[in-house]
């Protein structure tokens, strides 16, 4: 999504060797927003590239997003991403011939090369503020053709800071045969834009020069609108052509010109993997998301929040109705509930308990619903096998709530044995103790209140002095000796 906002490459498929004098070694973009306080905000950002390499090109661009892909696929696990150049090459949909290796290979040189200063355009999703960084794209690669002493696959890695934006939640998944299908690099960049905005809203209104220079990286030479026109308008047919656009319409004259695109209603999906669309976050904080997108993000956020994983959340949450996503909304609700109360099974384990209610949240019987669906109503009735999840979190709560009162006995037994087998002298000096903490209670309490305090003061200095178990360590040893006694450290 970071990557989505303003160009990341040049729009020529060729980039002129670095070494040539007049030759561009750096892009560079810049935009205003408003924020909800009406603050504006100038953002920047600047792409420079090695030396050697030069920047990246519109291809690239493809790379990059096959790259994208390969990350996805493989549940956002870690920086170093190993893949086989053949497997690359078929998902960017380029020939397998020898030239398209080597094609690959100066597209990984200049996207290791490149610098981004993203002046107040970085957006942390996990502090939702936009940030100022200076990052790279890739860190490293390496390419293995498979020869010699044996198999060996190819890898790259992705920088510290563009990888946390990943699992922080700030990606989108998006049709990416729709993309590799348009025509021309305006056409892709164009799309790629238009996909992130259009989540938020269905209509984009925006200064044709801006959207032209800023956005899509068409060259600043064009300097009228009826120039920038020509370059953007086969772009934006293709698209309507496509079934992406609906319309599109220009207002106003001259630097005031601004063009106002509209969503389609039936966007072209020619892939399972683009039907489950969703976005993580809601993004660019002046834009007002749509509904749904707004539960959507709000729900990942309240999970992320708990505890859970950004590349876990996007599995769970991976193509559910916003019905669905509603009710997981009201399991969290209950999850805080259970945990601010003190449930034992929360506070043990609360990543596992959400983790295992959010992954069947249909099976989930909340507090106060009566109806069951007939699925539910088999599985209580022992029909089904396993009985429904709020089925099982009652009864581990019951056995719970028995283990802990075993342990509470178990406790004052072993407590008294210390006490006994103490000094007189020891016991005598840790009453003193406790009676003299206790001086400012006399008046307070009764006389019998005050005695019932000083006792409980006296059992829990016993208890720390020979470090008598607390409850999760008695448990953990309970189930490991298979016995229910005492065992202190």
């Amino acid at each position: 999504m970071n990557l989505a906002e303003f160009p990341l490459t040049v729009l020529s498929t060729r980039c002129a060797s670095p070494g040539k004098e007049g030759v561009v070694k750096t892009l560079e973009f810049s935009d205003q927003i408003r924020r909800k306080n009406g603050d504006i905000v100038n953002r920047q950002w600047i792409i420079t590239g090695a030396d050697k390499f030069g920047l990246p090109t519109s291809s690239d661009d493809e790379v990059m997003l096959g790259l994208l892909k390969l990350t996805v696929d493989g549940g956002f696990k870690d920086h170093k991403v190993y893949f086989s150049r053949y497997e690359l090459l078929k998902i960017l949909k380029w020939t397998t011939e020898g030239r398209s290796y080597q094609r690959l290979q100066r597209a990984l040189d200049r996207l290791s090369g490149v610098r981004i200063k993203a002046t107040n355009a970085f957006y942390d999703n996990e502090t939702k503020t936009h940030s100022t960084r200076n990052f790279g794209l890739v860190d490293a690669y390496e390419i293995n053709d498979g020869r010699g002493l044996g198999p060996k696959p190819s890898f790259f890695v992705w920088s510290d800071a563009l990888f946390k934006s990943f699992t922080a939640g700030f990606i989108k998944k998006f049709d990416l045969d729709f993309y590799l299908d348009l025509q021309s690099a305006v056409s892709r960049r164009l799309y790629r834009y238009l996909d992130k905005h259009f989540w938020y809203r269905s209509r984009v209104q925006i200064n044709l020069f801006t959207l032209a220079h800023e956005k899509i990286g068409i060259s600043r030479n064009y300097q009228y609108a009826s120039s920038l026109r020509q370059q953007l308008d086969p772009a934006i047919d293709e698209l309507q052509e496509q079934g992406f656009l609906s319309k599109y319409e220009y207002v106003g004259k001259g630097k005031e010109t601004e063009v106002v695109l509209y969503a389609s209603s039936k966007v072209p999906r020619v892939s399972t993997q683009a039907q489950e669309t969703k976005h993580l976050t809601s993004g660019e904080q002046e834009i007002a998301p749509r509904p749904e997108a707004d539960l959507y993000h709000r729900v990942h956020g309240l999970l992320v929040d708990r505890g859970l994983k950004a590349s876990q959340v996007m599995r769970l949450l991976a193509g559910k109705a916003e019905n669905v996503i509603a009710r997981i909304r009201d399991i969290i609700e209950y999850f805080d509930k259970l945990h601010a109360s003190g449930s034992r099974l929360v506070s043990r384990s609360p990543v596992g308990f959400l983790y295992r209610a959010v992954e069947n949240p249909e099976q989930f019987v909340l507090p106060g619903e009566d109806k069951r669906s007939p699925t539910q109503t088999a599985l209580a009735l022992g029909g089904g096998g396993q009985a429904p999840l709020r089925a099982v979190v009652e009864r581990e709560e019951q056995e719970e709530r028995s283990l802990e009162s075993e342990y509470l006995v178990a406790r004052r037994v072993e407590i008294r044995r210390m006490r006994e087998s103490l000094e007189p002298e020891a016991l005598q000096k840790i009453t003193k103790e406790v009676e003299g903490a206790l001086i400012k209670l006399k008046g307070v309490l009764s006389d019998s209140r005050l005695k019932e305090v000083a006792e409980h003061g006296v059992d829990e200095k016993v208890a720390k002095l020979f470090a008598v178990p607390e409850f999760e360590e008695w448990i953990k040893a309970k189930r490991r000796r298979g016995g229910p006694k005492l065992t202190l450290r």
